[in-house]
């Protein structure tokens, strides 16, 4: 079963400090196929001479490169996210980390890459790949640029195997980017052009897919609905930080964009200033900006004196954000609209209470312990918080079942999952 694996979002993956969800996925799944895999597997990039395959020895020095840029395994002592964060919560003071990425940085990640997989042409896909290759995508990058899928038109042997994460810009364009909604209806509409089959991670963005696709006018596409195991590290015992012992504070993680609702927060973090004083909790915000994050941050910035118990930092390593959540009173998620929400299971796991929006993909991925609040009852909110507020911080229970799926449990059932695929089409024809 040859693989042929898009790694054109790991390519970009030097122009973030840090990986968004999706990178982190990709990057996975990269691990899985170069490192684990037994399958003969290459890599698929578009070059100056067209799509070209790349080497697995080459795929897996360029992910060990990236990792290290990304520095995603940079424990709390030496993070400058973390660093930042601490004191300041002990102080009382506002904290803001938000660094970023000049062109001259870029320019020094992107040959650091580049010289870390070494400079080469590789082969061309059309005529390199073996017969029947899956071709898999799952950084999207492709689907989003028609011009980058034409080679399928060569190769129609190629079976394309896709990941779809949500469709919430076609659902919720009000809370997005035009480009990205116009991205999001390309995507769907090669996916109905070329797919062989769909990954996705709820049942609840399945249905929203296949609504799209249905719209279409395309026929259904054998789809694995697979939750995203959560990082070995959070099944580790929590990792609060002890200076932090009496020091109240809450985390939302995730991009700063109108649909994580963060200013829902912010009105209900004034009413906590009001009523407690100095005796007001923490808010930490962890996240890169995204759509009007300026917009937003700007807010939090301007709100008088509640502004010093708000705390906004980008680029946490995975080690300090376990950190960071394990002494949390609760992690919040008052999202619009999610197609996963993997911090709500992140926390659950660690035992971090959870209060979520009361929107179907967190009533699916959610722990049996998890609070819901409708995402525009700011009482609600405001309610759900004080109530952790007095008395020990809580933990959640252990709930048997929830969230055990692992990585070599998913690629498992992935590995099935295209084999049923193969089979399915071969008997066809």
């Amino acid at each position: 079963m040859p693989i042929a694996y898009d790694a054109t979002r790991l390519l970009l993956g030097p122009l973030s400090l840090t990986p968004r969800g999706i990178d982190r996925v990709d990057l996975a799944y990269a691990r899985h196929f170069f490192e684990h895999s037994t399958e003969d597997c290459c890599a698929i990039l578009p070059t100056a001479w067209g799509t070209r395959t790349f080497s697995r020895e080459r795929v897996l020095r360029g992910l060990t490169r990236l990792e290290e840029l990304w520095a995603e395994n940079r424990q709390p002592a030496i993070d400058g996210a973390w660093t930042s964060l601490a004191p300041t919560i002990q102080a009382g003071k506002s904290s803001w980390y938000l660094p970023s990425n000049g062109a001259l940085t870029l320019t020094a990640r992107m040959t650091a890459l580049l010289k870390a997989t070494g400079i080469g042409l590789g082969e061309d896909a059309v005529a390199s790949l073996g017969r029947d290759t899956v071709y898999v995508n799952v950084g999207q990058v492709g689907l989003t640029v028609p011009f980058l899928l034409r080679w399928l038109n060569r190769r129609p042997d190629i079976r394309p195997l896709f990941m779809l994460h949500d469709v919430i810009p076609l659902e919720t364009p009000e809370y997005v980017a035009p480009h990205a909604v116009k991205a999001h209806a390309t995507m769907v509409d090669q996916t109905a052009r070329y797919a062989a089959g769909l990954i996705v991670t709820t049942r609840t963005a399945q249905k929203a897919i296949e609504t799209e696709l249905e719209r279409r006018g395309a026929k259904a596409l054998p789809t694995l609905a697979l939750p995203l195991p959560v990082p070995s590290i959070f099944r580790g015992a929590p990792d609060p930080d002890p200076t932090l012992t009496g020091v109240p504070y809450f985390v939302i993680c995730g991009a700063v964009e109108l649909r994580k609702n963060h200013l829902l927060l912010l009105e209900v973090w004034k009413r906590l200033y009001r009523k407690h004083g100095p005796a007001t909790p923490h808010l930490v915000i962890a996240g890169a900006k995204g759509w009007q994050g300026d917009l937003i941050l700007d807010r939090l910035r301007r709100s008088g004196q509640v502004s010093d118990y708000i705390h906004v930092l980008h680029g946490l390593s995975t080690p300090a954000l376990k950190r960071l959540i394990s002494g949390a009173r609760a992690l919040l998620m008052p999202s619009f609209i999610e197609g996963f929400g993997l911090p709500v299971v992140e926390a659950a796991v660690l035992g971090t209470p959870v209060i979520a929006s009361d929107i179907p993909a967190h009533r699916e991925v959610g722990h049996p312990g998890t609070t819901f609040v409708d995402p525009i009852d700011g009482p609600g909110w405001e309610a759900a918080i004080a109530a952790l507020l007095s008395g020990e911080p809580r933990r959640l229970a252990p709930s048997p079942g929830y969230a055990e799926l692992t990585w070599s449990d998913y690629f498992s059932s992935l590995s099935h999952f295209i084999h049923t695929i193969l089979t399915d089409q071969a008997a066809r024809t």
